[in-house]
């Protein structure tokens, strides 16, 4: 299938939530939907920073900009990442995508045939 989904939990800066998270090496940033499993909107998990970032439309060569937050930390597989910066998106098909920098960042090895990752 060659899908990777973990739970993670992302704590900001007065909550924090556990769902899950589809584990993307070709993704250069980390995003995160506009409306969580819970149905609570990230920015209420409370969030260190906001700032705009220009978002490639897929077979457009125009962007658009796109709200992000930066949290106080997200674990991953036991592993503590602080201060991790999400692009929220609209009705996306995972809660969350990690992408490519905090999977080098914490050396994670990713093998598509079992559909599992480790350290």
């Amino acid at each position: 299938m060659g899908l990777i989904i973990e739970q993670i939990e992302v704590k900001g800066t007065s909550k924090s939530a556990k769902f899950s998270a589809l584990i993307d090496s070709g993704a250069e940033g980390n995003y995160i939907n506009a409306v969580l499993p819970n149905g609570i909107r990230p920015e209420r998990l409370g969030f260190m920073s906001y700032g705009e970032i220009p978002v490639s439309i897929p077979g457009s060569s125009s962007k658009e900009l796109h709200g992000s937050l930066t949290f106080e930390y997200l674990k991953l597989n036991g592993i503590i990442v602080s201060e991790p910066e999400f692009i929220i998106l609209e009705n996306m098909d995972f809660p969350a995508i990690i992408g490519v920098e905090i999977l080098q960042m914490i050396g994670l090895k990713l093998d598509f045939r079992t559909d599992t990752m480790r350290i």
